[in-house]
């Protein structure tokens, strides 16, 4: 199941008693995501460059607190923007990289981006760093790779990145480029790793597997003459399900030995695009529609903001406040977005 989740380019699991409700502050649901499986292997990770910053909110108010992370181009000679990262960071590392960064405050301005950067006008940074060459670079850790119109790596970056280590035993040199970007991104979608054992097996798990090759499997002594029709149709009803997705071209069930192993082995899937990378928009309950337009805002990476931080949003549904400088937008606006797949201007 966790495989089939992941392979749509959905985020995880919730586990939960089918009678349960949810209640807020709660924590009686289980939530298993790609970069949960065995302690963090199954999580995607490339060790890129800080390339710029940016001002944080709330407690974090004028001090960097989110940050730029990005790869060199061996082709361009030039950095790319990968993600933009703003977790995985304590108080107390915040304050050293406030003094420790080699840093110029360009505070967004498109005439002070250096050359030697390829970037989109929705990730313009407070601050710049002052030569790549010198700068850290940090192992940063999401729940899987992306693609992002809003980056300039070939498209390609984190979802729900944090800083997991610093690699003070690379340079820019050694860091991830785009080319081994390339690498991890492919590797990372065309693979199936996911494995689930079961634990010992029973007449019952016998009939019910399926060799699903050319070649078949011989019954296992347990079987009697009548596993085979049996074997058919829970065969078939694993190819129901597993069809019933309409995000998936195509899925293979492979079963292998006497119910011990399993291992659910899919297409490509269809990657969601971060189509709404960096906008923030302001969506109130009362919009018609509103919870399946949240989904899909959502699913394509965008941020929603609560009523009372309606005045940090980028964008809104609603007539702005006075003290806002978010662009009024409409539903539409939002089906144009994903149907051209990047941001258009308000509509």
């Amino acid at each position: 199941m966790i495989t089939r989740v992941i392979r749509e380019g959905l985020e995880g699991l919730v586990l939960k008693d089918i009678k349960s409700t949810y209640e807020p502050g709660k924590r009686h649901w289980l939530k298993v995501k790609k970069d949960y499986l065995n302690e963090g292997a199954m999580a995607d990770t490339a060790d890129l460059v800080v390339l710029g910053a940016f001002y944080g909110k709330g407690s974090n108010g004028g001090i960097m607190s989110s940050f730029l992370m990005g790869c060199y181009d061996p082709d361009s000679k030039k950095w790319c923007t990968v993600t933009k990262c703003s977790g995985g960071y304590d108080d107390a590392m915040l304050a050293r990289l406030q003094k420790e960064l080699d840093v110029i405050k360009i505070s967004k301005e498109p005439s002070k981006i250096p050359g030697w950067l390829k970037i989109v006008k929705n990730y313009y940074p407070d601050f710049i760093i002052r030569d790549p060459e010198k700068a850290p670079v940090w192992e940063i850790t999401g729940a899987e790779f992306s693609k992002s119109e809003m980056h300039t790596a070939d498209g390609i970056s984190i979802r729900f990145p944090r800083m997991t280590r610093i690699r003070d035993d690379k340079d820019w040199k050694t860091a991830t480029n785009l080319h081994q970007l390339r690498e991890l991104f492919r590797i990372s979608k065309e693979h199936c790793d996911f494995k689930v054992t079961a634990g010992p097996s029973t007449a019952d798990d016998n009939k019910g597997s399926s060799g699903g090759d050319s070649t078949g499997s011989s019954p296992s002594p347990s079987s009697n003459t009548s596993a085979a029709p049996k074997k058919t149709g829970k065969n078939r009803s694993a190819k129901k399900f597993f069809s019933s997705s309409e995000r998936l071209t195509s899925s293979v069930l492979y079963a292998r030995g006497e119910g011990h192993d399993a291992c659910l082995c899919l297409a490509p899937p269809q990657t969601l695009l971060d189509i709404f990378g960096g906008v923030k928009l302001f969506l109130p309950a009362s919009i018609q529609d509103a919870d399946r337009l949240r989904r899909y805002f959502v699913a394509y990476d965008g941020d929603l903001v609560a009523d009372y931080d309606a005045a940090s949003a980028t964008h809104t549904l609603a007539p702005p406040g006075e003290d806002s400088r978010a662009q009024r937008v409409s539903p539409s606006w939002i089906w144009e977005c994903i149907r051209k797949r990047r941001v258009v201007p308000p509509c």
